[in-house]
């Protein structure tokens, strides 16, 4: 998978991890975070289609398979980085509830 795609994702997920934690006081990532969760999210895109659908979230993203209807907001079956990058933003905004 290109690293064009990767990005938009890994800052996706960097936002909606860093909104997980209710009582988290670091608000960025470091760069070790951000590597570690950019190959988190390629492990998980088995198929490198830049998108992660239920099976992928199922093997690799528990989390956020746990909630995968409600971040698949355009009922396709696949998380894109603008959707998880939504969810984040609304995660941080409501202070990580």
């Amino acid at each position: 998978m290109s690293r064009s795609i990767l990005l938009p994702f890994a800052t996706a997920l960097s936002v909606f991890a860093l909104a997980a934690p209710a009582n988290a006081q670091q608000r960025t990532l470091t760069e070790e975070q951000k590597a570690t969760l950019l190959e988190r999210l390629k492990d998980a895109d088995t198929n490198g289609d830049g998108l992660i659908d239920r099976a992928e979230a199922d093997a690799k993203l528990p989390r956020v398979a746990k909630r995968f209807d409600a971040l698949d907001t355009n009922r396709d079956g696949k998380l894109s980085p603008e959707e998880l990058r939504a969810a984040g933003q609304k995660m941080a905004e409501r202070g990580g509830r």
